[in-house]
Protein backbone atom coordinates (compact mmCIF):
# COMPACT_ATOMS: atom_id res chain seq x y z
CA UNK A 1 0.00 0.00 0.00
CA UNK A 2 2.45 2.72 -1.70
CA UNK A 3 2.59 5.98 -1.80
CA UNK A 4 1.05 8.31 -4.72
CA UNK A 5 3.82 9.33 -7.55
CA UNK A 6 5.59 12.62 -7.54
CA UNK A 7 5.22 14.93 -10.07
CA UNK A 8 6.92 18.44 -11.16
CA UNK A 9 8.07 19.93 -8.21
CA UNK A 10 6.56 17.94 -5.90
CA UNK A 11 3.10 19.73 -6.20
CA UNK A 12 0.61 16.58 -6.23
CA UNK A 13 2.92 14.98 -3.17
CA UNK A 14 1.90 17.76 -1.35
CA UNK A 15 -1.60 17.98 -2.64
CA UNK A 16 -1.66 14.40 -1.33
CA UNK A 17 -0.90 15.61 2.22
CA UNK A 18 -3.22 18.27 2.55
CA UNK A 19 -6.32 16.05 1.15
CA UNK A 20 -5.40 12.26 2.27
CA UNK A 21 -3.91 13.29 5.74
CA UNK A 22 -2.11 11.62 7.98
CA UNK A 23 -3.14 7.85 6.39
CA UNK A 24 -1.23 8.33 3.40
CA UNK A 25 1.74 10.57 5.04
CA UNK A 26 4.28 7.58 4.58
CA UNK A 27 7.68 8.03 2.23
CA UNK A 28 7.56 6.60 -1.58
CA UNK A 29 8.67 2.53 -1.51
CA UNK A 30 12.18 1.72 -1.82
CA UNK A 31 13.11 -0.14 -5.39
CA UNK A 32 13.45 -3.07 -3.61
CA UNK A 33 9.90 -2.40 -2.28
CA UNK A 34 8.91 -2.33 -5.46
CA UNK A 35 10.04 -5.40 -6.72
CA UNK A 36 8.77 -7.38 -3.66
CA UNK A 37 5.47 -5.97 -4.60
CA UNK A 38 4.70 -6.17 -8.22
CA UNK A 39 7.29 -6.80 -10.66
CA UNK A 40 5.27 -9.68 -12.00
CA UNK A 41 5.06 -11.19 -8.09
CA UNK A 42 1.51 -12.65 -6.65
CA UNK A 43 -0.62 -10.82 -4.02
CA UNK A 44 -2.69 -13.59 -2.62
CA UNK A 45 -5.59 -11.75 -0.78
CA UNK A 46 -7.86 -13.32 1.82
CA UNK A 47 -11.84 -13.19 1.50
CA UNK A 48 -14.66 -14.69 3.37
CA UNK A 49 -17.02 -15.13 0.31
CA UNK A 50 -19.63 -12.68 1.61
CA UNK A 51 -22.28 -10.61 -0.55
CA UNK A 52 -21.76 -7.99 -0.83
CA UNK A 53 -17.62 -8.17 -0.16
CA UNK A 54 -17.18 -10.88 -2.34
CA UNK A 55 -19.68 -13.33 -4.42
CA UNK A 56 -20.04 -14.60 -7.56
CA UNK A 57 -23.32 -14.87 -10.15
CA UNK A 58 -23.40 -16.88 -13.16
CA UNK A 59 -19.84 -17.94 -12.39
CA UNK A 60 -19.10 -14.11 -12.46
CA UNK A 61 -17.24 -12.84 -9.51
CA UNK A 62 -18.28 -9.38 -7.69
CA UNK A 63 -18.00 -7.43 -4.55
CA UNK A 64 -17.06 -4.22 -3.14
CA UNK A 65 -13.77 -5.98 -1.37
CA UNK A 66 -13.09 -8.01 -4.57
CA UNK A 67 -13.31 -4.88 -6.83
CA UNK A 68 -10.83 -2.89 -4.22
CA UNK A 69 -8.76 -5.24 -3.73
CA UNK A 70 -8.35 -5.87 -7.47
CA UNK A 71 -7.98 -2.16 -8.20
CA UNK A 72 -4.78 -2.47 -5.68
CA UNK A 73 -3.16 -5.49 -7.15
CA UNK A 74 -3.65 -4.13 -10.61
CA UNK A 75 -1.71 -0.24 -9.82
CA UNK A 76 0.98 -2.30 -8.14
CA UNK A 77 1.60 -4.47 -10.48
CA UNK A 78 1.26 -7.63 -9.02
CA UNK A 79 -1.14 -10.49 -10.08
CA UNK A 80 -4.34 -11.29 -7.64
CA UNK A 81 -4.57 -14.31 -5.93
CA UNK A 82 -8.27 -14.68 -4.18
CA UNK A 83 -8.42 -16.84 -1.18
CA UNK A 84 -11.90 -17.93 0.31
CA UNK A 85 -12.25 -19.15 3.82
CA UNK A 86 -14.15 -18.45 6.88
CA UNK A 87 -13.73 -14.95 8.39
CA UNK A 88 -12.41 -16.72 11.36
CA UNK A 89 -9.78 -18.33 9.27
CA UNK A 90 -8.46 -15.39 7.75
CA UNK A 91 -5.92 -13.98 10.54
CA UNK A 92 -4.33 -17.16 11.15
CA UNK A 93 -3.65 -17.44 7.53
CA UNK A 94 -2.13 -14.26 7.77
CA UNK A 95 0.05 -15.15 10.90
CA UNK A 96 1.20 -18.29 8.95
CA UNK A 97 1.73 -16.70 5.55
CA UNK A 98 -0.47 -18.78 3.46
CA UNK A 99 -2.10 -15.30 2.71
CA UNK A 100 -0.44 -11.80 2.18
CA UNK A 101 -3.72 -9.35 2.66
CA UNK A 102 -6.86 -9.75 4.31
CA UNK A 103 -9.80 -7.98 2.25
CA UNK A 104 -13.28 -8.74 4.29
CA UNK A 105 -14.65 -5.63 5.54
CA UNK A 106 -12.08 -5.99 8.26
CA UNK A 107 -12.85 -2.83 11.26
CA UNK A 108 -9.87 -2.06 12.43
CA UNK A 109 -9.72 -1.63 16.09
CA UNK A 110 -6.93 -1.18 18.99
CA UNK A 111 -6.36 -4.37 19.32
CA UNK A 112 -6.05 -6.16 16.23
CA UNK A 113 -3.13 -3.28 15.37
CA UNK A 114 -1.83 -4.65 17.86
CA UNK A 115 -0.73 -7.96 15.60
CA UNK A 116 -0.92 -6.49 12.24
CA UNK A 117 -0.75 -3.92 9.92
CA UNK A 118 -3.33 -1.56 8.21
CA UNK A 119 -3.96 -0.02 5.10
CA UNK A 120 -5.39 3.52 4.88
CA UNK A 121 -9.20 2.95 4.85
CA UNK A 122 -10.88 1.68 2.06
CA UNK A 123 -14.18 1.97 3.71
CA UNK A 124 -15.99 2.45 7.34
CA UNK A 125 -18.41 0.44 9.33
CA UNK A 126 -21.69 0.90 8.89
CA UNK A 127 -24.22 0.62 11.72
CA UNK A 128 -27.74 -0.58 10.72
CA UNK A 129 -30.91 -1.39 12.88
CA UNK A 130 -33.43 -3.67 11.63
CA UNK A 131 -37.02 -3.74 13.05
CA UNK A 132 -40.27 -4.90 12.17
CA UNK A 133 -41.65 -3.05 9.37
CA UNK A 134 -44.82 -1.59 12.35
CA UNK A 135 -41.70 -0.62 14.51
CA UNK A 136 -42.17 2.95 16.27
CA UNK A 137 -38.16 3.08 16.01
CA UNK A 138 -37.59 5.25 12.87
CA UNK A 139 -34.61 7.59 14.50
CA UNK A 140 -31.45 7.21 16.13
CA UNK A 141 -33.17 9.59 18.93
CA UNK A 142 -35.83 6.38 19.02
CA UNK A 143 -33.73 3.80 20.13
CA UNK A 144 -33.12 5.07 23.50
CA UNK A 145 -34.81 2.67 26.18
CA UNK A 146 -35.48 -0.07 24.07
CA UNK A 147 -34.41 -3.58 23.66
CA UNK A 148 -31.18 -4.16 21.02
CA UNK A 149 -30.35 -7.40 19.96
CA UNK A 150 -26.25 -7.65 19.01
CA UNK A 151 -24.15 -10.39 17.69
CA UNK A 152 -22.03 -11.36 20.92
CA UNK A 153 -18.28 -10.26 20.05
CA UNK A 154 -19.31 -7.33 17.61
CA UNK A 155 -18.60 -3.62 17.62
CA UNK A 156 -22.31 -3.27 18.36
CA UNK A 157 -22.56 -3.70 21.93
CA UNK A 158 -19.52 -1.04 22.27
CA UNK A 159 -21.22 1.35 20.22
CA UNK A 160 -24.79 0.79 22.02
CA UNK A 161 -23.04 1.66 24.90
CA UNK A 162 -21.30 4.54 24.29
CA UNK A 163 -23.64 5.98 22.34
CA UNK A 164 -27.59 5.42 23.62
CA UNK A 165 -28.83 5.85 26.79
CA UNK A 166 -31.05 3.04 28.91
CA UNK A 167 -30.41 0.48 25.84
CA UNK A 168 -31.35 -3.09 27.14
CA UNK A 169 -28.46 -5.35 25.64
CA UNK A 170 -29.69 -8.55 24.25
CA UNK A 171 -26.36 -10.54 22.85
CA UNK A 172 -27.00 -13.55 20.76
CA UNK A 173 -24.86 -16.06 18.88
CA UNK A 174 -25.64 -15.31 15.12
CA UNK A 175 -28.03 -13.25 13.15
CA UNK A 176 -31.12 -15.97 13.16
CA UNK A 177 -30.92 -16.11 16.87
CA UNK A 178 -31.30 -11.79 16.66
CA UNK A 179 -34.17 -12.32 14.23
CA UNK A 180 -35.90 -14.71 16.69
CA UNK A 181 -35.52 -12.55 19.50
CA UNK A 182 -37.56 -10.01 17.44
CA UNK A 183 -39.99 -12.49 16.62
CA UNK A 184 -40.61 -13.11 20.23
CA UNK A 185 -40.91 -9.41 21.45
CA UNK A 186 -37.56 -10.03 23.43
CA UNK A 187 -36.11 -7.84 21.46
CA UNK A 188 -36.67 -4.03 19.81
CA UNK A 189 -34.18 -4.36 16.71
CA UNK A 190 -31.31 -6.05 15.77
CA UNK A 191 -28.40 -3.69 15.53
CA UNK A 192 -25.66 -5.13 12.90
CA UNK A 193 -23.44 -4.22 10.13
CA UNK A 194 -25.21 -2.47 7.04
CA UNK A 195 -23.43 -4.05 4.27
CA UNK A 196 -24.55 -8.02 5.60
CA UNK A 197 -28.61 -7.16 6.49
CA UNK A 198 -29.43 -7.92 3.00
CA UNK A 199 -29.62 -11.63 3.29
CA UNK A 200 -30.54 -11.67 6.75
CA UNK A 201 -34.27 -9.55 5.48
CA UNK A 202 -34.91 -12.41 2.93
CA UNK A 203 -34.39 -15.33 5.12
CA UNK A 204 -36.10 -13.50 8.07
CA UNK A 205 -39.44 -15.38 8.91
CA UNK A 206 -41.11 -12.09 9.79
CA UNK A 207 -41.10 -9.07 7.84
CA UNK A 208 -38.38 -6.91 8.32
CA UNK A 209 -36.66 -3.81 7.91
CA UNK A 210 -33.54 -1.62 7.85
CA UNK A 211 -35.23 0.88 9.93
CA UNK A 212 -31.83 3.40 10.45
CA UNK A 213 -28.45 3.61 8.41
CA UNK A 214 -25.17 5.57 9.11
CA UNK A 215 -21.71 5.36 8.99
CA UNK A 216 -19.18 5.26 12.00
CA UNK A 217 -16.73 7.36 11.31
CA UNK A 218 -13.79 6.45 13.72
CA UNK A 219 -14.14 2.71 12.74
CA UNK A 220 -12.51 2.56 9.17
CA UNK A 221 -11.85 -0.10 7.30
CA UNK A 222 -8.35 -1.41 5.83
CA UNK A 223 -6.67 -4.52 3.98
CA UNK A 224 -5.13 -6.13 6.75
CA UNK A 225 -1.17 -7.36 6.27
CA UNK A 226 1.18 -8.70 8.25
CA UNK A 227 3.07 -6.50 10.68
CA UNK A 228 5.95 -4.73 9.15
CA UNK A 229 5.11 -6.17 5.51
CA UNK A 230 6.87 -3.12 3.31
CA UNK A 231 4.08 -3.74 0.39
CA UNK A 232 1.58 -1.53 2.61
CA UNK A 233 2.93 1.65 1.39
CA UNK A 234 2.53 0.60 -1.83
CA UNK A 235 -1.35 -0.25 -0.88
CA UNK A 236 -1.59 2.98 0.36
CA UNK A 237 -0.68 5.00 -2.66
CA UNK A 238 -2.97 2.86 -4.61
CA UNK A 239 -5.49 3.39 -2.42
CA UNK A 240 -4.93 7.42 -2.42
CA UNK A 241 -4.76 7.53 -6.46
CA UNK A 242 -8.28 5.56 -6.35
CA UNK A 243 -9.92 8.12 -4.42
CA UNK A 244 -8.01 11.06 -6.24
CA UNK A 245 -9.15 9.47 -9.67
CA UNK A 246 -12.76 8.87 -8.57
CA UNK A 247 -12.37 5.00 -9.04
CA UNK A 248 -13.10 4.12 -5.12
CA UNK A 249 -15.94 6.10 -5.26
CA UNK A 250 -17.64 4.39 -8.39
CA UNK A 251 -17.48 1.26 -6.83
CA UNK A 252 -18.55 2.78 -4.00
CA UNK A 253 -21.67 3.68 -5.41
CA UNK A 254 -22.23 0.39 -7.31
CA UNK A 255 -22.88 -1.62 -4.20
CA UNK A 256 -23.56 1.03 -1.83
CA UNK A 257 -25.58 3.92 -3.54
CA UNK A 258 -27.57 4.26 -0.61
CA UNK A 259 -24.75 5.01 2.17
CA UNK A 260 -24.40 8.45 3.33
CA UNK A 261 -20.68 9.46 2.01
CA UNK A 262 -18.42 8.85 4.94
CA UNK A 263 -16.69 12.27 5.90
CA UNK A 264 -13.69 10.19 6.37
CA UNK A 265 -14.01 10.26 2.40
CA UNK A 266 -15.31 13.99 2.37
CA UNK A 267 -11.85 14.99 3.83
CA UNK A 268 -9.91 12.95 1.18
CA UNK A 269 -11.27 14.39 -1.52
CA UNK A 270 -14.52 11.84 -2.67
Amino acid sequence: MNQIKFVVAGALALLGVLVIGGYYADPAPKATEEKSASAGGTLRIGVDGTEPAYYKIDGVTKGFDYEMALGVAEGMGAKPEFVVMDFSDLFTALETGDIDMIGAQVTETAERKQDFDFSAPYFVTYLSFLTPEDSTIKTRDDVNGKNIAIVEGTIQERYLEEQYEGVNIIKVKDEDSAVKAIQSGEADAFFYDAPYTAPIINRAPIPLKEAIVYPADDAPIGFVMQKGDERKEQVDGVLEQMILDGDWLKIKKEYFKEYPLSEVFKDKGA
